[in-house]
C-alpha cells in the first residue's frame, strides 16, 4: 500500500483528531513526524507533522475533513471590548498577587530568621 501526504498539521493533537475522523470513516491514516516532534522537545516545533493516506483515497479523506457549517453566533461581527480585556488583565494580576504573596512573605520571614 503506497501512502501519499494529505496535509500538514500545526500540532500533534490536531493530527490525532484528523486521524480519528478518518479512521472512524474507514480511511486508514498514518501521522508522520508526531513522535519526532515529541522527542526533540523545544526543537520539535520545527518538525513537520503530516497525515498520510493510501494513494487513491486523498479525495475521500479531504472530503471527510472539510469543515462542517457552524451556526452563526448572535454577537459575531462585534468588535472585542478593550475595557473587558483591561478588566481581565487586572483580575489576572490580582490573582497572581493573592496567590504569590504568601510565598513571598514566607521567603522574607525565612531570610529574616536566618540572617536577622
Amino acid at each position: 500500500m503506497s501512502l501519499v501526504p494529505l496535509l500538514s498539521c500545526d500540532s500533534v493533537e490536531e493530527a490525532a483528531t484528523y486521524k480519528g475522523v478518518l479512521e472512524a470513516h474507514g480511511v486508514p491514516c498514518v501521522v508522520q513526524g508526531g513522535h519526532h516532534r515529541s522527542l526533540l522537545g523545544m526543537l520539535g516545533a520545527y518538525v513537520e507533522v503530516r497525515l498520510l493516506v493510501p494513494a487513491g483515497r486523498e479525495d475521500e479523506a479531504l472530503r471527510l475533513l472539510r469543515p462542517a457549517p457552524a451556526p452563526v453566533a448572535d454577537d459575531e461581527g462585534e468588535l472585542p471590548d478593550p475595557e473587558r480585556a483591561r478588566r481581565r488583565r487586572r483580575l489576572a494580576w490580582a490573582a497572581l498577587v493573592l496567590l504569590g504573596a504568601p510565598a513571598v512573605v514566607a521567603t522574607v520571614l525565612r531570610l529574616l530568621a536566618r540572617f536577622g
